[in-house]
């Protein structure tokens, strides 16, 4: 499990046959997780916040991409989310979510998520 995005467009590709960007190549930074922490993060309720907030596609084996826009409310939603309690398991994700985010608006690109 991972996320990445592409720190300017040259490391975006659109994928014709799914119609969906992808970050493929440099420069881009990516963060990888395990298995227990992705299910620490369905536990907590994340992708089911981000199928009924962003109608994200992503499941267990599924990829997405949040375009910058999308990355702008994905933030909002990180920013609220992370005032909330939660376990020590996924506040790091989130954190580097909200880093990836952050990334993403200022470079102009996205970010990719791979479940």
């Amino acid at each position: 499990m991972w996320l990445s995005v592409a720190l300017d467009d040259r490391a975006l590709k659109y994928d014709d046959e799914y119609k969906i960007h992808i970050v493929d190549g440099e420069p881009s930074v990516e963060y990888y997780f395990d298995e227990k922490t992705a299910q620490a993060l369905e536990d907590d309720g994340f992708l089911t916040e981000m199928w009924h907030k962003f109608d994200a596609l992503f499941d267990w084996g599924d990829y997405d991409f949040f375009e910058p826009d999308k990355c702008v409310g994905f933030r909002q939603w990180l920013l609220d989310r992370m005032k909330r309690p939660m376990n020590n398991t996924v506040r790091p994700v989130y954190e580097k979510m909200l880093e990836y985010a952050n990334l993403a608006i200022k470079c102009n690109t996205g970010i990719a998520f791979d479940f």
